[in-house]
């Protein structure tokens, strides 16, 4: 499968960003969808096709879509990669902060599920690709919300991918980490250990777009990436059975104050 076109959601920064110049570097017709809108960006890139829109917002994706469907426009892939990640997990607990990783994490990719399976099938195959997680085996007591949304995205795409299996819908799902993005950054979230880890472990944004690319060309069901860190995550979940605390919230004291909520973002 050759891509000749394709849509990315959450292209500000990070693995989106560096989906998208890989793609217009390759001659790609590309659509990039995000809240906001980057001058610079779309100033480098003029043949690329910039959306601004909500994508937890069903109604603005339909529309899109919708558009884009009656344009004979639609995109070969779909890689829906906007998301955030925040600490939300301490005593003084906020749901607005939880719900609104949710709302972009796991609704941001859903809303563009359910108009694609109400489109008319075409000839060929069209790949969804969702961008999720390996937190999905060791959790991230720090951010409750990053966890659930991507363990809830990665089980939808499942059970898609066997759903739609044999037809023109491909549902993928890409298991990452640790990746050098703004996420990855949030180093003072987590314990030093942690930190030396994930540095000895972690790739670059642009090489896990390569994989991603290669990967949006096939129908396997799941890519794990980078394959040097199985090892690390098999580790660490087999040791949050054996070790008492392992990878856990911790304990709490009267009258902390709640720390500065840190706040990372592919799309924003």
């Amino acid at each position: 499968m050759t891509v000749e076109s394709v849509l990315i959601t959450g292209t500000t920064t990070g693995v989106g960003r560096a989906l998208l110049e890989l793609y217009a570097a390759a001659g790609a017709r590309v659509i990039s969808v995000n809240r906001r809108r980057i001058p610079e960006l779309e100033a480098r890139y003029p043949a690329v096709r910039f959306e601004c829109l909500d994508v937890s917002s069903d109604q603005e994706v339909d529309r899109l879509l919708r558009q884009l469907a009656e344009s004979s426009e639609l995109p070969d892939v779909f890689i829906l990669n906007a998301g955030i990640n925040r600490t939300d997990n301490d005593e003084s607990f906020e749901l607005s902060s939880y719900k609104s990783v949710i709302e972009t994490n796991l609704y941001g990719a859903l809303s563009f599920v359910q108009p694609l399976t109400r489109l008319a099938r075409g000839s060929s195959a069209r790949h969804v690709v969702a961008i999720s997680s390996m937190v999905n085996y060791v959790g991230n007591p720090y951010g409750l919300g990053y966890t659930t949304s991507k363990q809830a995205l990665t089980t939808c795409f499942d059970v898609w991918s066997r759903m739609y299996a044999g037809t023109d819908l491909v549902f993928q799902r890409v298991m990452l980490g640790p990746v050098r993005t703004a996420m990855y950054t949030m180093h003072e979230t987590f314990p030093g250990w942690m930190v030396w880890i994930k540095n000895a472990f972690s790739v670059t944004p642009e090489d896990t777009a390569r994989a991603v690319r290669r990967f949006a060309t096939t129908r396997r069901r799941r890519l794990f990436y980078p394959w040097r860190a199985l090892g690390l995550y098999v580790g660490m979940w087999l040791s949050r059975g054996l070790v008492p605390g392992f990878l856990r919230g911790q304990k709490t004291r009267a009258g902390h104050v709640r720390r500065l909520v840190r706040t990372a973002e592919n799309d924003e």
